[in-house]
């Protein structure tokens, strides 16, 4: 996402990602992969509960989440998403793109 951050802004779309790892171990991560939008921390899995994509054992046993996207329109409701059960698979940037567009 962060290679293609200009199609995003011209779209007026905010990023942000969330993840099971600690507030620092999220910063490490974004930091190295040179990441200018949030990664939020949800150790709790409050919010992954919340959007459903509580991935059960997933690594080593441990429950992780699902990799998903999810476009929510000005009033906060899921517009678009995308969900996979393999955590090597994501959405491309072109494909997210095509989804804004779509809903325009």
């Amino acid at each position: 996402m962060q290679s293609n951050q200009t199609e995003f802004d011209t779209r007026n779309t905010e990023i942000l990602g969330i993840s099971v790892d600690t507030r620092e171990d999220s910063a490490k991560i974004a930091t190295k992969l040179g990441l200018t939008y949030p990664i939020l921390s949800d150790p709790d899995f409050q919010a992954i509960d919340a959007f459903g994509v509580r991935h059960k054992e997933g690594m080593m046993g441990k429950d992780i989440a699902r990799p998903a996207v999810f476009i929510l329109n000005p009033e906060g409701r899921v517009a678009w998403s995308n969900l996979t059960d393999n955590w090597r698979v994501r959405v491309t940037p072109e494909v997210l793109i095509e989804a804004l567009d779509s809903l325009n």
